[in-house]
């Protein structure tokens, strides 16, 4: 009797997804709407946690507020190309579209659980956990709809692939980095999507463009002039969006003029993949899976007050240390922002000290200020960016108190080409409205010419070091047995820093 009950209960159940997905050759609006509705569902129930990532980050001050744009973006790309989409032939291959889309599924699951935990300290960097998303929504178009009908709107993918949230800070930062520039790519991607929509010809998708740039550009301009400390979220959002939707209904009213308005003018065709209840579930499973999968702990910046006075002037000189020597760099505000400051002081102990070199020599240090306004920015770009230290072996992290409520961090890094070690000892505090990062730096050559890292725009080496990383692993970027052999030097020198700045002098 039991086995009779389940048998019915599964016909049942077939029967009633049978009747669903078999309504496209009567019903084709309400099947499409019920395949966007599971792969809606599906994809935000995937990348919950991303989301909440990504918002927790724009409140904080980052730029990744920006990707909430990019849908709104590919819907007004692709109504124009759904609007001009002729009759689709019924030539299909459903075991083509399962292939392609199970293989685009396991690629999404594989960056998240295999490729995003290579690079913890880039995550906010990167944000692969997008490309994740990204690829399991392309995979589960495919098989609920078909790779013919989701091959159509390629330039919509293309668009959604132009910026990734490293390419958009690459390309931001080579516009100069400023507020304006990371408001003007986007506008530039709405042109993109302008184009797209009204591109039925050559000459009408290169005036979307246009007018979508323009407009952009004129709202962007005005936001800033008006408001010049707003939330960077507005500026990436409103000229976006607003270009975008004013170019799209202007085109569309002009190309209706004389004829009727209504949105759908002609009757929508039906899904000429066939049906597939695998294909649902196999959707269903995988978003299950990527949520499962975690994603990287939250990087938290350090809020100890810091000491008195301002945060634009240099750090006091310890007791038994004298200054050699200072540099500035000023390429650091198209990181961190335009308020954002990089001072480097050279010190030099006044005496030798046989417990940190044999022969008793004076040793060297470099001490890197990084002062922004920016909290975010600190969580994205770690202390290891900002120099070129490529075919380096890292090793694992020590805590160091230095007094004053200042715990810093300390490890080394190896060079196997140059033959040296240097030791780094890093801590944050906040004064003001400026968080700053303190960067102590020595090195194993204890020569008064001795060479120490220098700060500059290390992307371009950093994806090589990646590449390298996913190519080999992490193993080739650890050192796994590290010699901490100036930790006596950079403790001592730390503490009498600190205790410098809250010194009376």
């Amino acid at each position: 009797m039991t086995t009779d009950v389940d048998t019915s209960d599964i016909e049942k159940t077939e029967s009633i997804l049978d009747r669903l997905l078999t309504l496209r050759t009567r019903r084709p609006v309400g099947v499409i709407f019920f395949y966007w509705v599971v792969l809606v569902v599906c994809v935000g129930f995937a990348s919950y946690p991303t989301l909440q990532r990504l918002m927790q980050e724009a409140a904080d001050g980052a730029i990744t507020s920006y990707i909430f744009v990019l849908p709104f973006l590919a819907a007004v790309a692709a109504q124009g190309i759904a609007r001009r989409r002729a009759g689709e032939l019924p030539i299909h291959d459903r075991q083509t579209d399962i292939i392609v889309g199970g293989l685009a599924l396991l690629v999404a699951v594989a960056i998240k659980a295999l490729w995003v935990p290579r690079y913890v300290e880039q995550y906010q960097l990167s944000h692969l956990d997008v490309l994740a998303g990204l690829v399991f929504f392309l995979g589960a178009s495919i098989l609920l709809f078909g790779l013919r009908p989701v091959g159509r709107f390629w330039s919509v993918w293309l668009l959604l692939l132009a910026l990734s949230p490293l390419g958009y800070r690459m390309v931001a930062i080579a516009a100069g980095g400023s507020r304006f520039a990371y408001g003007a790519v986007l506008v530039l991607l709405a042109g993109m999507a302008g184009a797209i929509a009204v591109g039925r010809t050559r000459r009408r998708a290169l005036a979307g463009f246009v007018c979508s740039v323009s407009i952009g550009f004129v709202i962007l301009a005005t936001m800033l002039a008006m408001f010049p400390n707003l939330h960077i979220a507005w500026l990436q959002l409103i000229p976006t969006a607003g270009a975008a939707a004013l170019v799209g209904i202007g085109f569309y009213l002009v190309a209706r003029r004389g004829e009727s308005m209504r949105p759908l003018s002609r009757p929508v065709a039906p899904v000429t993949a066939k049906r597939s209840i695998s294909s649902v579930v196999t959707v269903v499973v995988a978003s299950v899976i990527l949520f499962v999968i975690p994603i990287p702990e939250q990087t938290v910046i350090a809020s100890t007050p810091g000491p008195p006075g301002s945060s634009g002037s240099p750090l006091i000189v310890p007791d038994g240390w004298t200054q050699t020597g200072t540099e500035y760099f000023g390429w650091v505000r198209s990181y961190f922002g335009q308020k954002s400051s990089l001072n480097r002081q050279i010190m030099r102990a006044v005496e030798g000290n046989p417990s940190w070199d044999l022969q008793a020599r004076p040793r060297t240090v470099v001490v890197d200020v990084l002062t922004t306004a920016n909290r975010a920015s600190l969580s994205v770009y770690p202390e290891s960016t900002l120099y070129r230290l490529s075919n380096t072996r890292t090793s694992p992290a020590l805590p160091v108190k230095l007094g004053h409520d200042i715990v810093g961090s300390l490890y080394t890094s190896v060079s196997d080409g140059l033959l040296l070690t240097w030791t780094k000892l890093v801590f944050t505090w906040v004064r003001g409205d400026f968080t700053q990062r303190i960067t102590v730096i020595s090195v194993d050559n204890h020569e008064p010419d001795a060479d120490f890292p220098q700060p500059m725009p290390s992307m371009a080496s950093n994806l090589g070091t990646s590449l390298a990383i996913f190519l080999r692993g992490n193993t080739i970027a650890t050192d796994s047995d590290p010699d901490y052999k100036d930790l006596g030097l950079l403790t001592s020198f730390g503490t009498e820093l600190v205790r410098a700045q809250w010194s009376e002098k």
